[in-house]
Order: structure tokens, then sequence, then C-alpha cells
């Protein structure tokens, strides 16, 4: 990894810029230049790539004083583009070019002559800064040009949950966990190289068998130098014990007294995991109570005398060795799977590489892990050709194995996959973060190609998916509906990228200082900009150019949102506020009520994303409404009720995300869909009494995603009718509220929405009348609809590709649930939450064939189920706040029919509130 990531960024801004030269307004020598930039750019990156020791930093091509003025000259290339193109609109008004000879220049250009012409002259100079870094030719390897499958080639994207080699040691794990030793026992995983610890750990720590064990199931990765209040403070706000309050004002001693008296009630298991100080363990020797009720703590470590020390009346630590050969070519043939799309003798051909491949391997799960994945990449007619390069290649590698099949890997990346990988090293180790959000913010940086055919956000999927299947992100949660819900980057490949990132001023973080006391969870704003660079003979870069902002969810606030609004008025000030105008992402998620100045968007018209999600402000400042540029305002959990109508006038906005916000009507609806041509996902809009044509909805063609809450009987209509004419439309939620009292209203479905051609999953709040469903729904929430047993009968009949059915909260009404045979052919999941006036359900033969998870919540009248035994698929079934002798006769019910392999789990929590 080198300087190629930074070259990479730079050539797509440069582009852009090649698309501004072509009007007629701009000097005439800048085509030159840029043209010439681009070509040298691409000479050096070339160069880069075909280095032989791509396993450093930067090749050994360049000696280090021209390390240094490349990447100089490259992030001062970016701040001046950025600049100019800032300042630049991409298309010129016609009018602008016929009054050309007639105005004098000034008032001819959008941006002044003698602007244009200095920063020609500056991106003359850069380009002689490229060239004098390496000016020498250089012998071309011979570099075949592999060509790799995309996710269309290939569906299989997601990693299996197989512990290929570790079985023995996964069985060890359990069987200590579940032991009937009674009092608490700390687990240690050890490996001084990396060995897939955390990956064998999670795998076990999700196990049906595990979760059923164990009430109160806690993970927390340890970064060195982590205080104690710290370490308690997020141990206690990962345990289901209500809602704490003031525990950052407690001192030590009363979050030790607090955890010890709640772990006292619970079986626990806790993992703590990358633990690199045995001070870590003695902080938690106390609070980590002894209730004899079969507690576990899991440890991982890279250093055995912390695994022995911790718990030495225990078994011996769990060590991790590197593979044999026999195990590691069983591993590396699991994931190498082109061969579902190759001739039957490819794994014949692939047994004369076995002893290379195990060689440059050297034992190590997560390099057969990569290797397999990049090989099984490679187009199947192309594939023995790439083998035999990469194979070669890898071979002249000189560090460790897996540093070797790392770097090897990453090379392999395509120049945009390489951007959105490296972002993920922003966020701190093991961070969990939202696919939604990493999506739009790849988006936002520029890092995904824009197409005539396709969305960026389809475009940005596919790089994710791609990655997954290489095993270089991995999916941490999905759906209900299986899609991907949030993902991180495996601890392994931080580790390796997130110190080489910052090095090239790629990222600049602030959650990895020494004496930072934040962790995971309450991590410090991470810059994703350039790093603060010395002098040097090439130009001067400007000191503090932030790029981008991205906050982490705080566990805590104090130090956290003191520096937060100390970042914030500087942006502001005008004399420290020189380079902040090119900021492209501000994300503030978590951050505790933030201070937002009036005139904060005046400062950074280059926004493309905003979030100020789970930050509780009270209002968004009407400049940030009217940023030019902005693609994605989230305002989801936040106190934001009302917002300007001047939002109708963002062109480029494509999310908009809400918690019932009132917005006035645009002036005309056709100026607002015309505006918003764009957007795809406008969530939380309270529409009250109006019609949602009044808005121009019905214009916004693109809308995958749409959510409405209306006041009246009356209104509630005109969104179905308006919905129809929305073909992109996906998910649509409805709401329909009294508008005195906030109490459900009721409402009937008009128009036939039978055939809408992509409309999947829907939720509908409120009292329903009737109507017809559109007959693909995947995924159907009700709550509050008071629907009555003949109606719920029909659904198990009109809905055959049902996946998903969520009844909340007085959702049904009767006393008796009956679904009848051949209902629900493809459900997988059902959720009965809150059916005050349930008592009896029944499940006839031929019910709901597929189902898999099932949970029963706070239905209080429920005495008797018949049926369940006649669920062959079932897998998980969840009681929460259910009788007592309800939750006995299912256990005896699913005893007598031998089916153990269910998870099934009986909670008593605090009711949730579902409207």
């Amino acid at each position: 990894m080198g300087a190629d990531v930074p070259i990479s960024s730079l050539l797509e801004k440069l582009n852009k810029l090649k698309d501004v030269v072509q009007e007629g307004l701009i000097y005439p020598g800048l085509r030159n230049h840029v043209h010439v930039a681009i070509d040298e750019l691409l000479r050096i990156r070339n160069e880069l790539e075909e280095a032989e020791d791509t396993s450093t930093l930067l090749p050994t091509v360049y000696s280090p004083h021209d390390t240094t003025t490349l990447l100089h000259t490259v992030y001062y290339s970016e701040f001046l583009i950025e600049t100019f193109l800032l300042n630049t609109p991409i298309q010129c008004r016609q009018d602008d070019l016929k009054n050309l000879t007639k105005n004098p220049p000034l008032m001819a250009f959008p941006i002044p002559p003698w602007t244009q012409l200095r920063f020609s002259s500056k991106l003359k100079n850069i380009v002689k800064s490229l060239k004098a870094v390496h000016s020498e030719p250089r012998p071309r390897r011979d570099h075949p040009a592999i060509n790799y499958k995309t996710d269309d080639d290939d569906d299989d994207d997601d990693d299996d949950d197989e512990l290929v080699g570790f079985e023995d040691v996964a069985k060890d794990l359990v069987d200590r966990l579940i032991s009937k030793q009674k009092s608490l026992r700390v687990i240690s995983l050890v490996s001084e190289e990396a060995m897939g610890k955390t990956a064998l750990v999670r795998k076990v720590y999700n196990r049906l068998d595990i979760r059923q064990y164990f009430k109160c199931r806690v993970w927390l990765h340890v970064p060195k130098n982590i205080e104690c209040k710290d370490l308690l403070i997020v141990l206690l706000k990962q345990i289901p014990m209500g809602v704490l309050k003031g525990v950052e004002l407690m001192s030590k001693d009363e979050l030790s007294a607090l955890l010890f008296q709640t772990l006292m009630e619970l079986r626990f298991l806790i993992v703590l995991d990358d633990v690199s100080s045995f001070d870590v363990w003695l902080m938690l020797a106390c609070p980590f109570a002894d209730a004899a009720n079969g507690s576990r703590v899991i440890l991982t470590t890279r250093y055995s005398k912390i695994a022995s020390d911790v718990d030495p009346w225990s078994r011996p630590p769990l060590e991790l060795k590197p593979f044999t050969d026999k195990l590691s070519w069983e591993l590396f043939l699991n994931k190498f799977r082109v061969g579902r799309h190759c001739h039957t003798d490819t794994h014949h051909q692939l047994d004369s590489y076995k002893v290379k491949i195990l060689q440059i391997c050297g034992g190590l799960p997560p390099a057969i892990v990569l290797l397999g994945r990049l090989l099984s990449s490679i187009q199947s007619n192309e594939l023995f050709g790439g083998i035999d390069y990469l194979l070669v290649d890898s071979g002249k590698l000189d560090q460790s194995p897996l540093s070797n099949i790392i770097a090897l890997c990453f090379r392999e990346l395509r120049s945009e996959l390489k951007l959105c990988f490296l972002y993920l090293a922003l966020f701190p180790k093991e961070y969990e973060i939202s696919v939604q959000r990493l999506l739009q913010l790849w988006i936002a940086e520029g890092f995904v190609k824009t197409s005539s055919t396709q969305q960026p956000e389809d475009i940005a999927s596919k790089y994710l998916k791609e990655l997954v299947r290489r095993n270089m992100i991995e999916i941490a949660t999905r759906k209900e509906d299986g899609r991907h819900k949030t993902c991180r980057m495996p601890s392994f490949l931080h580790d390796f990228f997130f110190p080489k990132s910052k090095d090239i001023g790629f990222i600049h973080s602030h959650h990895c200082k020494a004496n930072c006391t934040s962790i995971d969870s309450s991590a410090q704003p991470n810059i994703a900009s350039p790093a603060d660079q010395p002098n040097t003979d090439s130009p001067a870069q400007p000191n503090n150019v932030c790029l981008s902002d991205v906050c982490f969810k705080a566990q805590k606030r104090g130090t956290f949102n003191k520096e937060i609004n100390e970042f914030l008025e500087t942006i502001i000030d005008r004399r420290r506020s020189r380079g902040f105008a090119l900021m492209k992402v501000l994300d503030l998620e978590g951050a505790h009520r933030p201070w937002l100045h009036v005139k904060l968007g005046k400062f950074l018209s280059n926004l493309r994303y905003i979030s100020l999600r789970w930050t509780g402000v009270d209002s968004c400042p009407e400049s940030i409404v009217n940023l030019p540029c902005l693609e994605t305002l989230d305002l989801k959990y936040t106190n934001i009720t009302n917002l300007s109508s001047s939002i109708w006038k963002a062109k480029n906005l494509r999310h908009l995300l809400m918690n019932e916000v009132s917005i006035p009507k645009p002036s005309s609806s056709k100026q607002s869909s015309t505006s918003m041509s764009n957007i795809q996902t406008l969530t939380g809009l309270l529409i009250g009494f109006e019609d949602p044509k009044e808005y121009g909805l019905n214009g916004f063609t693109n809308l995958r995603k749409l959510g409405l809450t209306c006041h009246s009987t009356s209104s509630v209509g005109k969104p179905v009718d308006c919905i129809s004419q929305l073909n992109k439309l996906q998910t649509f939620k409805l709401r329909s509220r009294d508008h005195q009292f906030g109490q459900p209203s009721e409402f009937k479905i008009h128009g036939n929405l039978t055939s809408h051609p992509s409309l999947s999953n829907l939720y509908l709040f409120g009292v329903f009348k009737g109507g017809n469903l559109p007959e693909n729904l995947k995924t159907l929430t009700l709550s509050m609809t008071k629907i009555e047993e003949d109606q719920m009968r029909e659904l198990g009949q009109r809905l055959p590709q049902l996946n998903i059915l969520r009844l909340f909260a007085d959702s049904f009404v009767g006393e008796k649930m009956n679904c009848l045979g051949g209902g629900f052919p493809k459900l997988r999941v059902l959720k009965l939450w809150m059916l005050e006036t349930l008592k009896e359900w029944i499940v006839e033969e031929g019910a709901m064939p597929e189902l898999e998870e099932l949970e029963i919540r706070g239905c209080e009248k429920l005495e008797k189920s018949q049926g369940l035994e006649r669920l062959s698929h079932l897998k998980e079934l969840t009681l929460t706040n259910m009788k007592r002798e309800f939750v006995e006769h299912v256990k005896q019910n699913l005893a007598s029919m031998d089916r153990s392999h269910i998870l099934l789990t009986n909670d008593f929590k605090s009711s949730t509130s579902l409207a």
C-alpha cells in the first residue's frame, strides 16, 4: 500500500476538472496542464503498482525524499483542485457564452480571468513537481491484466459459518462455557500471530445454545491505555438493566459496586477481546461478581503470560497454533470457490500449486482465507495464468506471510475499491458501522464512480459486496430479511492498515492518541484529511485542510462534546477557518447536543453529507438546509420538529431522514419535484391534512423509501394514490394519527396497489379498514391496525411472497388467531408483540411451513397454543414477558416432540412503546 491511494483520489478530481475545462469560459491553457497532470499521475501510479516490493508503504523504486515530495505534491494538488471546483459551475449558461464578446471579461467569467490564470500557473508547477519526483525511465514488468469477477458474476458474497480447522478448539471452548462448574471461570485464547482468535470466539458467542444458556452477553474490544472508569461505563451500558442515568458522574468505586450488584443477578458471558495488559483484568477482578451460577469470561490476547495469569485455577489457556498442511489445504479449498463455475478438473489442476500456496500462507488462517478468496475472484478463463503471476509475485515479498498476503490482496483491488476499503480504517478497531451510513459516506467522499445507467447507491453496494466476498470487510449483523445491516474491517486488517493510512496522510485520527480516554463507542472525532506536513521543497500545503469529520456514538459526554464544540467553533472563526470550506462530510452522530451556529452552512458550502442522528438537537440551521451540494441530511432521533421549506430546492439531495418533521409546502409542487429529482429516501415527513401531491411527491420518480404521517381520515387515502405512481418505491411507511391527541385514526387503502411493480416492504400504523395490499410484499409490519380474525386469515392467503410479518401493539384485536393450512407459504419470521386480546393461537397443518424465527412478547392473555410442533423449520423461539404457565406449556410441547435444537429464551423486560 502506498501513494497509489492518494494518487487515485487525485485522479478522480482531475477527471472532474477535465469536464469543467471543456467549457469555453475556462482559461484555454488549463486543458493542456490537466491532461499532462493526468498522464504523469498515471505513469507514477503504474510504476508504484509494478514495483516488486508491494509490502512496504511505498515501493523502493522511490527514495524517502521522493516519497515525501510526492505525497506533499499530491495533497497540495487536491487542495487546489477542490478549491477551484468549489467555485466553478460545472455547466455554464448559454447566455454567458452569447455575451462573452459583449461584456468585459470580469463580467463574463464565473471566476475572474486572473484567478484562472493563477490556477493554471500553479497546476503547471505541480506537473513539474510530479516529473521531478522520478524522471528516469523504468523497465516495465510483465504485469498481466488480471480480470476479476464482479458481484454480477457470483452472488456468493457472504462469509460462511464454517470453522474449518478450529472444530476441536471450538468444541473445547463450548464445553468450558457450559460446564457444570458453577463458579466464575475465565477462559483465555492466546496466539502471538493473527490466527483468527476473534472470529472463532465471535462464532461461538453467537451460537444458539450459548445465547440460550447466558441471559446476559457482552462483547468488548479493549484498546490500549484504557482507563478503568471508561471500561466500567461501557460494560454497564451493554448490560440489559433498563435505563442508566448519571453513570458518567459516578466515581470508579460507585461504578464498580453497581456492576457487581448487576452481575450478581445474572448468568453472564463477557468477552474481553485483544487484551494487551494484565492491568485490564485487575480492573475487573472485583466487579465481576461470582454468584456461582455458571458465569464466564472469555479473554483473547497475544501474550501467553496474561492468558495464564488471569485465572490460575482454570484449565490451561486455549492456544491457537498455525495449521498443518492438511488443515491449511482444507481451509483453502473451502474458500476457493471457483470450482462451481469451472470445469470439473479445476481442483486437480490446482494441486500443482499446493506446495507454493501452503508455503506463502505459513499455516495462518487469515492468510489462507484472503488468498483463497483472491484467487477465486479471478475470471475462470484466466484462472491459472493469474495464479501463476500472483504466486510468483508474492514469493518476492520479504515480510511475514500474513503481511505479504495482505499487501498482495490490497494491490489487486481496483483503485476505487482501495479508497473505499481504507475508509473503514477511519473507524475504531472492531467498530460496527451501519452499511447504509458507509455507502452514503463513500458517495459523499467521491469514491464511487458515476454512471449514466446506474445509481451511485447501487454501485457502492457492489463495491461492498466485492470487498465482503474477498474477506476484506466482514458483515457484523444482518437485517431480518438477510440484507447487510452493519459491517466492520477485520481486526488484523485494521492493525495493518490504520498506521499506514495515517502515514500516507489518507486519514488523521484523534482516537488513537495515547492519552485519549475514550474507546470504541466513544471515540474522538476522526478527520479524513491530509495530516500536517513538514516544510519541503514541494509546494507548501495549507495546514489543517479538513475534508471530512466523522464522529462515533459517545457513551460518555464531557470531554468528547467539548472537543466537538471547539471544532465547530473553529469552523466559523474567520481567523482559523481556512480549509474548512472544502469539507464534504460532517457526521456528528452520537455527539450530545453539539453547538450548531446559525451560519455554519455558509462556511461549509461544499458539504455533501450531514448527520445529526442521535444528537438530541432541537433545530437545524437554515444555512445547512440551503447547502448547494447536499446529498444526505440525516436528522433521525433528534428533537427537530420543523424544517425550512428551502429544502425542496436542494437539487442534489438524495437522502432525507427524519422523525415526523413538518416542512411547509413548496411554492410550487412542480418546482419541488423538478428540483429534488434525485431524491431516493424521504422518511419521517409530517404532511398533516395536506395532499402529498401538493409537495410534489408524485413527481419524485426515483424514490425508493418513503415515510409519511397523516392527520385525517380523508387525507390518508391520498398517499396511497400518490405511491401508485412511484414505480421504483420499495419501502413505504404510513402513519395515521389523530391531530389533537396523536392517537391512531382510521384509514382504508383506496386504489389498487396489488400490482405495484417494486413495493416489497410496507409499514402501517392506524386503524386499518381494509383494502388491497401488494401481492409481492415480502415484509409487512402492522401497529395499532386493529385487524380482526377474518382479516388475518385473508392475509395468509393473499400474500404468498411474504417473508417477514410483524404484528405490533393492538395490530390484532381478536381472541383467537388461526393460521390456516397453506397460509403464509414463504414466511420465515413472525413477531407477535403486545396483542392484549389474544388468548389462543392455532397453527394448522401446512401453515407457515418455512417459519424459522418466532417471537411472542407481552401477549399477557395468551394461555395456549396448538400446532407449534408442526413448524418443522423453526430454529429460534423467543418468549418475552409471557405467563410462566404458557412458557412451561411450550417447553413441554417442544420436549415431547424432541425439538431440543430450537433456541427457546424467556425474558422479562420492560415493554417498549411501538407507536
